[in-house]
């Protein structure tokens, strides 16, 4: 079979049969709105929203109780640890953070051994009975060495960095112990 360059002869066909004349226009559809959204999505976007402000309102309560915390972590940093007040100061400082976060009349009649027992709460296991000790230490002739200083400096740390919330229960376990 051969084949010949020759362009193909015009159909004549008339107008009613042919398929191109039978073609419409493409009709697009219509816009899709992005209005209005569906109310079940408006529902999903509040509960979002509520969740989000909720979680930002929980986060800032927590970083406004632990406020009095870390600017009294400043102040131990500022302290001078060759100072001779150094562990009087340490034990003040410890004193007045934990009357921030707890009542005042059950906290202050903390002193001596009671007192160091409940800050031996907020220490690790492995850590405690220690602070007690070199708090004992201030009122004595020899008072602190430097090492002992250095060692109640970051037992202080521990004690102020432990982010717990204050318990009133083991505060008021100490004072009927005591007998008050």
């Amino acid at each position: 079979m051969t084949t010949s360059n020759s362009p193909m002869p015009p159909i004549t066909t008339d107008a009613s049969t042919s398929p191109l004349a039978q073609l419409q226009d493409i009709k697009l559809p219509d816009q899709i709105s992005a209005m209005p959204i569906a109310p079940g999505y408006w529902m999903i976007a509040a509960f979002i929203i509520a969740i989000a402000i909720w979680l930002g309102y929980q986060l800032y309560k927590k970083y406004q109780y632990h406020a009095p915390r870390r600017m009294a972590l400043a102040m131990l940093n500022q302290y001078d640890i060759n100072d001779d007040g150094f562990a009087a100061q340490v034990n003040s400082l410890l004193k007045r953070i934990a009357m921030t976060y707890l009542p005042r009349e059950n906290l202050a009649k903390l002193n001596g051994q009671p007192w160091f027992d409940w800050l031996d709460t907020r220490l690790p296991s492995k850590q405690q009975q220690i602070i007690g000790r070199l708090l004992t230490k201030r009122h004595q002739a020899s008072g602190l060495t430097l090492d002992e200083k250095q060692q109640l400096a970051l037992l202080a740390k521990a004690w102020l960095s432990n982010k717990q919330a204050f318990s009133d229960a083991s505060l008021t376990h100490h004072n009927s112990v005591q007998g008050v």
